[in-house]
């Protein structure tokens, strides 16, 4: 066929696509090296009650990301594999499980993990092996060096801290009128750090803590109760995660008289109630949007992620309620995906890791399960404190409880 022939039908063939006539078969999508995503959690041990959900959220994205891999900026598209492992809530097993996941799995990014002592013994070996590191747990240091005050440049999360956490405890004992409070906290790294941060958050709206103890989180007794109920303390504030939380949730009920019990964010979750039974209502306590979302204003720019994570969350774990740990996860995991839709196909896994973590500190107007959170050079967190809500228990469940409300 001449040149002149093969044209006419080249237009031939041309018009009846454009008629709808004929199929036009598009290039297939062009497939990139394969992302691998490290995810360490306290499936088991002390911190069970917070990584289990995380886990369940990292299986409900695995799905997700199974069907949609994750595209690049050149439209290369690559398939994603989450792979999940256990620390047993212990610094020495969350850090070798790092080392393991980034020197032997070559994971572009790492998630982990879900309490405070393992995550800081994760960034030393994250910021000696070069590789984007995304955290679930709430301590600032994780993030900033407590001696420089600078932003760890390969560590991340998408937490509230206890710090937001005891300004917002603080901001409501002012407003129902309590200037006087007890403090008791677990002898753990999370509990250190909510003592730390209600002291130095809780004399800036002149509430002073009459005493302060630390309790072990495996204890059933609590002679601390007693120098509660003699201190002269109008609330006792509790910096613990379940179950400890919701143990001495029991004791502090039952023996310290009507006095108000204001919980950390880190018992924003099912299990309090669920342990502490009666003993927990009434209680209130800081939290992530998420644990309300079906009771959030219906312009509040996170309430539609939320309801939807709920729902796909109810279907993966058999219709478990939510807790904001789910939603750390969530984030988490979505932060790793949108570092990773940064990189160009076809580099090195130090330059991928490299780009994906530039890629995580340039994400702007993110709407999450806590907020829309803005991350930069100087802040791996990008929080914006006013979107915490503080919550109570009424009836077995949360409710929000909006500032008009608190008194």
């Amino acid at each position: 066929m001449s040149n002149r022939k093969w044209a006419a039908a080249g237009a031939c063939v041309l018009a009846l696509v454009a008629l709808g006539l004929a199929p036009l078969r598009a290039a297939p999508a062009r497939v990139g090296v394969p992302y691998r995503i490290g995810f360490v959690a306290s499936i088991t041990g002390p911190g069970a009650s917070l990584g289990v959900p995380e886990r369940d959220v990292a299986r409900l994205l695995q799905e997700r990301l199974s069907r949609e891999g994750v595209v690049g900026p050149d439209g290369v598209r690559h398939e994603v594999q989450i792979l999940v492992h256990d620390d047993q809530s212990r610094a020495d097993v969350a850090a070798s499980l790092a080392r393991r996941l980034i020197e032997q799995d070559q994971v572009h990014v790492l998630v982990g993990t879900t309490l405070s002592g393992p995550s800081l013994a994760i960034v030393p070996i994250a910021t000696e092996l070069r590789t984007p590191n995304i955290s679930m747990a709430s301590a600032r240091a994780i993030i900033e060096d407590p001696n420089t005050k600078r932003m760890r440049t390969w560590i991340f999360k998408p937490v509230p801290e206890n710090l937001h956490s005891a300004a917002k405890q603080a901001e409501y004992l002012k407003a129902v009128g309590i200037n006087r409070v007890c403090h008791l906290y677990e002898n753990t790294a999370y509990g250190q750090d909510t003592f730390a941060s209600a002291q130095q958050e809780f004399p800036k709206a002149g509430i002073r803590i009459l005493y302060g103890d630390s309790f072990d989180r495996f204890a059933t007794e609590f002679p601390q109760v007693t120098r509660v109920r003699a201190s002269g303390c109008q609330a006792v504030v509790i910096g613990s995660i379940p179950p400890a939380a919701a143990v001495i949730n029991v004791a502090v009920a039952g023996r310290v008289g009507p006095r108000k019990i204001v919980h950390g964010h880190g018992a924003c979750s099912p299990d309090l109630i669920r342990t502490a039974g009666a003993a927990a209502e009434g209680t209130v306590m800081p939290c992530g949007k998420i644990l309300v979302a079906d009771q959030l204003p219906a312009n509040d720019p996170v309430r539609r992620v939320n309801l939807e994570l709920v729902a796909e969350y109810a279907r993966v774990s058999g219709g478990q309620p939510i807790s904001t740990f789910a939603g750390h996860a969530h984030d988490a995991l979505q932060w790793a995906v949108l570092g990773l839709r940064t990189v160009p196909d076809g580099q090195p896994l130090a330059r991928i890791r490299e780009l994906a973590r530039d890629g995580i500190e340039g994400i702007r107007n993110y709407v999450g399960t806590h907020g829309v959170m803005n991350l930069s050079p100087d802040d791996h967190l990008g929080f914006n404190p006013r979107d915490f809500v503080i919550v109570t228990v009424q009836g077995g469940r949360f409710v929000l409880l909006p500032p008009d409300r608190w008194k």
